[in-house]
């Protein structure tokens, strides 16, 4: 959900890397460019404290009966409608962040491995109990994590904004994260959870699905991995992610025939079905109606950037 539609949940990785960056230039100017504390700093410095484990953390708060000490939750849609699951999962029951997931946001390992939003979603959902957030849709992932921001930091979000007419930055406009609601998908899956579309070009019909959110990390990896191992200046991951899209082509349902059929295919066509997609993707709608300062009113894609998770930055 970072810009528009036709993303890949990359904006709010992002935001996280970007907020990492900067904490850790701060720390640098503190500890000089060796990274060493003086000794002065270190003798300043606060002794370890043993901190409880975050299983037990969560236990015990379970068992709270102190309405002050217990984490409130919210039950969230989906935007999926629960078309694409077996067990037809619509809605979500999800807690807020507290103070203890602000360390999870900001943990380097998990931002640079781009876990850290399936971490913090794992540890919020409540119900269903052991939901594999990897399974989840990007938009229905997208939806729980505008919730988390919004209930967390509020639902005003300062952006800036370029004005289409000359194209340069031109005011600054306070959205109201709220006001952002489901994409509306005029086509649903068949019962095998796939849609059709006719190819322009090669005439044929062929048959698509949606993929997870964990199924298209995994092809990001696997693309990067690729890319570094043969030098490209270029990643296959658009042509990788399509391939995997397409379970049939006419009546073929063959994986390599598929895929040498993919890599011989008109852009006319791979725009087709990639349109196709984007269009009968659930999602949250990121258009927002803008205003200038004469007046003028146009629509744009929100764009999420540092502050995001951090408004204070």
């Amino acid at each position: 959900m970072s810009e528009g539609n036709n993303s890949d949940n990359k904006g709010f990785n992002e935001s996280l890397n970007n907020f990492y960056a900067q904490r850790q230039r701060a720390d640098q100017e503190k500890t000089g460019e060796t990274g060493e504390v003086s000794q002065s700093i270190a003798s300043k410095m606060p002794p370890k404290i043993d901190m409880e484990s975050p299983d037990n953390f969560q236990s015990r708060m379970q068992q709270e009966t102190d309405p002050d000490l217990i984490v409130g939750y919210e039950v969230v849609d989906l935007p999926s409608k629960g078309l694409f699951y077996p067990d037809r999962l619509n809605k979500v029951k999800i807690e807020y962040l507290t103070s203890r997931d602000e360390d999870i946001l900001t943990t380097p390992s998990l931002i640079q491995d781009g876990t850290v939003l399936d971490v913090i979603l794992k540890r919020k959902i409540k119900s269903p109990q052991n939901l594999d957030v990897s399974k989840l849709l990007t938009g229905d992932k997208n939806a729980l994590i505008l919730f988390l921001r919004a209930s967390s930091y509020g639902q005003d979000y300062e952006v800036q904004v370029n004005d289409p007419r000359d194209g340069k930055p031109s005011f600054t406009e306070t959205v109201n994260l709220l006001k952002l609601d489901h994409k509306e998908i005029s086509e649903n899956p068949d019962e095998n959870g796939h849609f059709t579309v006719d190819l322009p070009m090669r005439k044929k019909i062929v048959k698509f699905r949606l993929l997870s959110s964990g199924e298209e990390q995994q092809l990001q990896k696997r693309a990067e991995s690729i890319q570094e191992a043969y030098g490209h200046d270029f990643s296959e991951y658009s042509t990788m992610k399509l391939k995997a899209h397409i379970v049939q082509i006419g009546d073929k349902t063959d994986r390599s025939y598929i895929d040498r059929f993919v890599d011989a295919m008109p852009v006319k066509d791979t725009f087709t079905i990639r349109r196709k997609i984007l269009d009968v993707s659930p999602d949250i709608d990121m258009t927002y109606e803008f205003k200038a300062k004469d007046g003028y009113k146009f629509k744009a894609a929100l764009t999420v950037g540092v502050d995001f998770f951090f408004p204070s930055l």
